[in-house]
């Protein structure tokens, strides 16, 4: 399967740009689905998602969105090891979008001395060539970060279909989408706007429940698109211990950005506002985005469209190339010595 015509894999902007239109692209052969029902029939005691990086995102996003519906727990491991509780019962989803993180392969090998049931997905590397397992083959040309919305939309319908779920329709998210991203300055600040405030500030995403992994990729996007810092952190947990260290004589250039649902119960409604007041007590002028959706799932692909682009704003706000990763590199390079 190929990648739109219309994709530049080395201009970020570009591919963030086709962030909508890489949720619809790729096809899963049904031949994949049919055996993730299998493994529901047959039982299973849950997921463990492998990865790193931005191939490993997608299983948080998973977790996030299923943990009301999903009868059995979802896991996700970013480590050379497999926990032991994972054996013969669960199925692991190995995924590498160049088929050669190390970590990956290795937790990979683990889990196929545990006999567990596997389903790869890759563009290829040394995870393509495990031909015994059932292997989803993603386009080649992306960079990994830039390819979320595409292992996504692998990622879920697999899922749901090990969890006997009803699939979900990405085609009717890509017009979603596309429609949402017309209309940003309706209903948030521009991405521009939100990048301009960053500038000397240190970002800090706080989201809650389906948006806590959004303020993870959030935070990681910052880093790599950017090139700076950024963190990301959880309500309601921060409030009990990361409120304690916003005070001045810190002297930190924190911006806590928090991420708002449109379906947040009252208790987390009511966190949201009080931690929001009192930062702002605090002088940290907090920053508001609130997810514009009529599901769980439409607020997270929205808001992470929305600030995947603030990255790449806020990359040439910095003036530098969002798509060059040259420390990850020379990082890789050193540990292969």
């Amino acid at each position: 399967m190929k990648l739109p015509s219309s994709i530049k894999p080395d201009n970020m902007k570009n591919l963030v740009n086709h962030f909508p239109q890489l949720l619809s692209t790729l096809q899963i052969e049904s031949s994949i689905l049919d055996a993730a029902r299998e493994f529901h029939k047959d039982g299973l005691n849950g997921i463990c998602f492998l990865g790193m990086g931005g191939s490993s995102i997608a299983g948080n996003y998973a977790r996030a969105l299923l943990s009301k519906e999903s009868k059995i727990p979802i896991s996700v491991t970013r480590d050379y090891l497999l926990p032991t509780y994972v054996d013969d019962k669960w199925v692991v989803i190995a995924i590498s979008y160049s088929g050669n993180t190390e970590e990956t392969l290795s937790s990979l090998s683990m889990a196929n001395e545990t006999g567990s049931r596997i389903i790869i997905m890759t563009s290829g590397g040394k995870m393509a060539q495990e031909s015994k397992h059932p292997i989803i083959q993603l386009p080649e040309g992306l960079q990994p970060r830039a390819a979320l919305p595409l292992i996504f939309s692998a990622v879920l319908p697999v899922v749901e279909s090990l969890a006997g779920l009803k699939i979900t329709d990405f085609q009717y998210l890509e017009e979603v989408l596309v429609n949402k991203s017309n209309t940003w300055n309706e209903w948030l600040s521009t991405p521009q706007e939100i990048a301009e405030s960053f500038i000397g500030k240190t970002p800090i995403f706080i989201g809650s429940r389906h948006l806590a992994p959004v303020a993870y990729r959030a935070k990681c996007q910052i880093n790599e698109n950017s090139k700076a810092l950024a963190f990301h952190s959880e309500l309601p947990e921060s409030n009990h211990n990361e409120i304690e260290s916003f005070v001045k004589t810190n002297g930190c250039s924190i911006l806590p950005v928090f991420l708002r649902s449109g379906l947040e119960p009252t208790k987390i409604n009511r966190r949201f506002d009080v931690t929001y007041e009192m930062y702002h007590e605090m002088g940290l002028n907090p920053i508001n985005l609130s997810a514009s959706g009529d599901t769980r799932l439409e607020e997270m692909l929205v808001l992470t469209h929305f600030l995947d682009m603030v990255s790449v704003d806020l990359a040439e706000l910095r003036d530098v190339n969002p798509v060059s990763v040259e420390k990850i590199h020379e990082l890789k390079h050193r540990l292969n010595i």
